[in-house]
């Protein structure tokens, strides 16, 4: 058996003991999951999937989807769950009353480079038109709408290569990062709080235990 595989025994057993103890609702997210788990995806899906991803899943979150479940119970308000659409493989709130938004395989397998993007966008928050360097009320909105226009490519470039993971609530997410030297890693959308999408120093493997432990300490099973 793989490390990875060993990893995740007995861990959706775990999880599913949670759903019946009486306090459950007490760990927070709980109410909107309730320790609910996706079932598990198998191998022919898992390929599919990476088909369109264009590259392989992160493998700790690879064995995950393979003996735990697709998605569901988890940190924060639950696990994104890959499902395939209209459009192909990709993430969402299966079954989670406040999701995440949504990732395409797609748009997870191009490049992750937020924190080179961040820089550029620090730089980009100091140069904002001010409307007194211009001579007229119309000079100033071209300027300020190219401004914003850029603002937003750059802002949404910074999710690409990693899936929206869970939601925090009040806007932030945690992503895991699909692609480049960060792989495998789960990252924090900082943003609401004029920060950035900054690591946890966190393996998935490691970010989901450390969950489920805390809960099982907090309900005492």
């Amino acid at each position: 058996m793989l490390m990875h595989e060993h990893t995740w025994v007995g861990v959706r057993e775990r999880v599913l003991r949670l759903a019946e103890h009486p306090e459950s609702d007490q760990v927070f997210g709980a109410r909107g999951h309730g320790f609910r788990l996706g079932p598990v995806m198998s191998e022919e899906q898992l390929r599919a999937v990476e088909a369109d991803l264009g590259v392989g899943l992160p493998a700790e979150y690879r064995g995950f989807l393979l003996q735990v479940g697709a998605g569901g119970a988890g940190p924060h308000y639950g696990l994104m769950t890959p499902s395939l659409g209209d459009g192909g493989w990709q993430w969402r709130g299966v079954g989670l009353a406040f999701p995440a938004q949504p990732t395409t395989a797609e748009f997870a397998g191009r490049p992750f480079v937020a924190e080179a993007l961040q820089g550029e966008l620090d730089a980009l928050d100091d140069q904002e038109p001010v409307q007194d360097a211009f001579t007229t009320d119309e000079e100033f909105r071209q300027a300020h709408a190219a401004w914003e226009s850029r603002y937003e490519e750059l802002y949404d470039a910074q999710e690409a290569g990693a899936v929206f993971l869970s939601e925090q609530g009040c806007g932030y997410t945690s992503l895991l990062v699909m692609t480049g030297p960060h792989r495998g890693a789960v990252w924090e959308d900082l943003r609401p709080m004029d920060r950035g999408i900054e690591p946890t120093g966190q393996d998935f493997a490691r970010w989901y235990r450390s969950w489920l432990e805390r809960a099982e300490q907090q309900l005492a099973t």
